[in-house]
């Protein structure tokens, strides 16, 4: 069975499968690392990764998937304690895990360690079970020192990935195009439009700002998103903003109305509402709650309808 290592040198990252874990940091950073494929998360808190001129905010909502080779900074600066959990996979071992998901059984009996090469769009994903929900488990897991427990995890972990390969086959078949270059091309400036909304979803930027980025006309782009993402380009912003909102009651003493205006409400009354509407409590019931749950630095990532 493939061994994890728990926060070894930057040597071994890509040449062991390993997990880097911060815990309790309020300062850190890391310029311009050129890692393997890793998936970067955050129990608590947030950080921030910068690929490219990209930048990714990633919180207990959210992950980051980053290929082999590619360049990044992470900054950590907080005034509370913010924990990390990152997972390095050592070269072939998520491809191995593609290749068992596309290739028949003659091919795999065949030719068992062929190399294939597999790689992701590097963007912000929202919470899930198959990615999130096994990070939780290997997170526990790292704690109560289960070494087998954590080993075991890496395979359902690496099989997740190898299945959102599959969602981006399908993002692009319900792209609204008839050509396949087309649909190529389409689904490529989506995902770069979403990438600049990600960067500025609590500001005042407008459907027409970011359509811009993918160069499409508003309407062409709204279209084209909400046939990708299965949700308009507003109710994705405002879903962001919510989580974050969440993640502020939940983590922090921020008064209500300053955590409102934060996250880009200029309303507190269609805060209080949006908010109820979501997660089922209002804003300060929501903070009671999560602080009287014994894992509230995570229990309302769990709660998104």
């Amino acid at each position: 069975m493939t061994g994890v290592l728990i926060n070894p040198p930057a040597d071994r990252l890509g040449v062991d499968n390993a997990i880097l874990w911060g815990r309790g940091r309020r300062q850190y950073h890391v310029r311009e690392f050129a890692g393997p494929l890793s998936i970067k998360a955050v129990a608590r808190g947030t950080a921030e990764w910068r690929v490219g001129k990209a930048r990714f905010e990633v919180d207990a909502n959210s992950y980051l998937l980053l290929n082999h080779g590619q360049q990044y900074s992470i900054t950590v600066d907080a005034p509370e304690p913010v924990e990390t959990f990152c997972v390095f996979f050592a070269k072939g071992f998520v491809e191995d895990a593609w290749r068992s998901v596309i290739a028949g059984d003659e091919s795999l009996l065949d030719q068992p360690a062929r190399e294939t090469h597999v790689g992701f769009y590097q963007r912000l994903r929202p919470r899930d079970a198959n990615i999130s929900g096994v990070l939780d488990r290997m997170r526990a897991a790292v704690c109560g020192q289960s070494t087998e427990e954590v080993e075991a995890l890496l395979y359902p972990l690496a099989l997740g990935l190898a299945g959102l390969r599959e969602d981006v086959i399908r993002e692009i078949g319900r792209t609204p195009a008839s050509k396949a270059s087309t649909r190529d091309e389409l689904h490529r400036r989506v995902h770069r439009a979403k990438q600049s909304l990600d960067e500025s979803f609590t500001g005042d930027v407008t459907l027409e700002d970011i359509a811009r980025e993918a160069y499409l006309s508003p309407f062409h782009f709204h279209r084209a998103f909400t046939a990708v993402f299965r949700e308009t380009p507003h109710a994705y912003r405002t879903r962001r903003r919510l989580e974050m909102a969440a993640r502020l009651l939940a983590e922090t003493e921020r008064p209500v109305i300053d955590i409102c205006l934060q996250t880009g409400f200029e309303s507190p009354a269609t805060f209080s509402t949006l908010f109820r509407k979501r997660y089922g409590l209002a804003p300060r019931a929501f903070r009671e709650f999560a602080r009287s749950n014994k894992n509230s630095h995570v229990f309302y990532a769990r709660m998104l309808p």
